[in-house]
């Protein structure tokens, strides 16, 4: 148990501790303050030395705006030197919803395989984002994509004697996503990181299909993937001292 947690424990605030603590660390650079030398022996000993080479680096490039309000999951931790790491790992459990198509069956497929140029993914993509909220604001730690390919066709009603009225619900697999990254420069202070889940690229292409084929599938462009999706889920931070 570090020295910050045990003060936590004992009621004191831990992030006004942190900050009040990076601050005077700052002043000084050969800190003398009793409790950093108790907090630079309990952390030796617990990881003699840890490399990281990965790709792209931190913070990584990214036009999509982060929605901390609808996380999936949060966590933080106090980085009180300029050489510290943050090693962060997630398990996501989540599965699309399924998609219901009604219509012609019979001549829905006749269509697709005469018109060029559609395209009919059979698989829903989600993207999976790690952002960290510091004193230096919002950025993108982390950016993964993994998908659910198609995993059944349940029937809805029966398809009539005229070959009309076939309902159809197209069901998707349940996915365990895991993601390992590290923040390999965090600032100072108390930092915030966060979990998120967004539909990933999904090529979805209906032009040129005439009725009644537009229309039975029609539902699929309205495919979604939120934290809504995510049936369980573990997010973990650690904080790593320089070697």
């Amino acid at each position: 148990m570090s020295y910050y947690d045990k003060k936590y424990i004992k009621g004191e605030h831990k992030k006004h501790e942190c900050k009040e603590d990076c601050k005077k660390h700052e002043e000084k650079d050969d800190c003398k303050m009793e409790h950093h030398k108790h907090y630079e022996e309990e952390e030796k000993g617990l990881l003699t030395e840890f490399d990281v080479d990965q790709f792209p680096a931190v913070p990584v490039s990214s036009t999509a705006i982060p929605n901390l309000n609808d996380a999936i999951a949060e966590v933080e931790v106090c980085v009180d030197d300029r050489s510290d790491r943050v090693a962060l790992d997630a398990t996501i459990e989540w599965q699309p919803d399924s998609v219901s198509l009604v219509g012609l069956a019979l001549g829905i497929l006749l269509q697709i395989l005469r018109t060029l140029g559609i395209s009919i993914p059979l698989a829903v993509p989600a993207t999976f984002r790690i952002w960290r909220k510091g004193s230096t604001g919002t950025v993108l730690i982390s950016e993964k994509t993994d998908s659910s390919s198609l995993a059944g066709i349940s029937i809805l009603t029966p398809l009539s004697a005229a070959g009309a009225g076939l309902g159809v619900s197209i069901l998707f697999s349940r996915i365990t996503t895991s993601i390992h990254a590290v923040d390999t420069n965090p600032p100072l202070g108390e930092n915030e990181y966060f979990l998120t889940i967004d539909l990933g690229p999904f090529n979805l292409v209906l032009t040129g299909l005439t009725p009644p084929a537009d229309a039975a599938l029609a539902p699929l462009s309205t495919i979604d993937i939120d934290r809504t999706n995510v049936i369980s889920y573990t997010f973990t931070a650690s904080e790593i001292e320089a070697n």
